[in-house]
């Protein structure tokens, strides 16, 4: 895969390979785009990836970072925007009436607007099994100037004990440096076309490991020099009429309990949306993966627990 990043305008960009009938609106996004290009030259910067998390970290368009890091091909295959990748067999039942419960215990469906939430990021990770780590305000700024006043809710699993069962299939996949979270959207919530930088497991390993911490750090593919890094969805439940999720052009739905998707988190963008009257939970796992691992080999696995 050639990794080097040339920019270019839309009028440059070549389209002979474009599957799309129509090429308006696809990439269309609220920023300024001298200010989008500015981010972009200074993300190509060189630095390790402690200084790199450090710039992250206190950059007052955290939001336009993760604009300007994708690299999405227009007119990309789904298969390269997500895939599934496991199937998982497990008391499901039971998961979810524990995830219920822990919902109404935390009134989370009453709980997921678009309100300023603790500034995660300047913390400790040390200090997440204190609090729901959430939203950089500049995300919630730009949700908000668009009338996304609902979104969704994460619950820790990796750092707190609240829910055993899915900390052990977060083992089946033996990421370095994993991070799950449940992604619990309710009724109403809504979450914007966005791309990821999967900042949490990124941070644990620069924050744990000095060897990583001054690595050098790859803008192309967002990791260290050498590693992989992963995000995967779980479908905790099964999928209701109403609840979706796109990846740029495509979409996912019609899941089932313990279906798993990889996806392109580093240069897809996607968005959500619960229209159902029912919440839809999954769990996302992320992580750091060799390149014999067999995420890496686009492998697919039926794992049971």
């Amino acid at each position: 895969m050639n990794e080097q990043y040339i920019k270019k305008t839309h009028d440059q960009l070549d389209q002979s390979s474009n599957r799309l009938a129509s090429q308006e609106h696809l990439h269309l996004h609220p920023y300024d785009p001298e200010l989008l290009e500015k981010i972009r030259d200074d993300m190509l910067i060189p630095r390790t990836c402690k200084e790199f998390m450090d710039w992250l970290e206190i950059h007052p368009h955290y939001d336009m970072v993760a604009e300007a890091s994708s690299q999405f091909l227009r007119g990309t295959h789904k298969d390269d925007c997500f895939y599934q990748c496991a199937k998982i067999y497990t008391d499901w039942d039971y998961i979810n009436k524990k995830i219920d419960s822990y919902a109404v215990e935390n009134k989370i469906n009453e709980n997921f607007d678009t309100n300023y939430t603790k500034e995660w990021r300047i913390n400790k990770m040390s200090k997440q099994d204190n609090f729901v780590p959430f939203r950089h305000n500049t995300e919630l700024d730009n949700m908000r100037k668009h009338g996304f006043t609902k979104q969704y809710q994460l619950i820790e699993v990796t750092l707190a004990e609240a829910f055993p069962e899915l900390k052990e299939i977060e083992k089946l996949f033996k990421f370095e440096w994993g991070k799950a979270d449940i992604n619990y959207q309710p009724t109403s919530g809504q979450f914007p076309r966005h791309v990821d930088f999967l900042t949490t497991p990124f941070r644990r390993a620069v924050e744990t490991d000095s060897k990583i911490a001054n690595t050098p750090y790859n803008p192309y593919t967002k990791t260290p020099e050498g590693y992989s890094m992963t995000r995967i969805l779980i479908a905790l439940d099964n999928w209701s009429p109403g609840q979706m999720f796109t990846f740029e052009n495509h979409s996912w739905n019609n899941w089932q309990r313990g279906d798993t998707i990889n996806f392109a988190w580093h240069s897809c963008r996607h968005a959500t949306s619960n229209c159902s009257y029912k919440p839809r939970p999954l769990m996302k796992i992320s992580g750091m993966v060799r390149n014999d691992h067999w995420l890496a080999r686009r492998e697919f696995r039926e794992l049971s627990l």
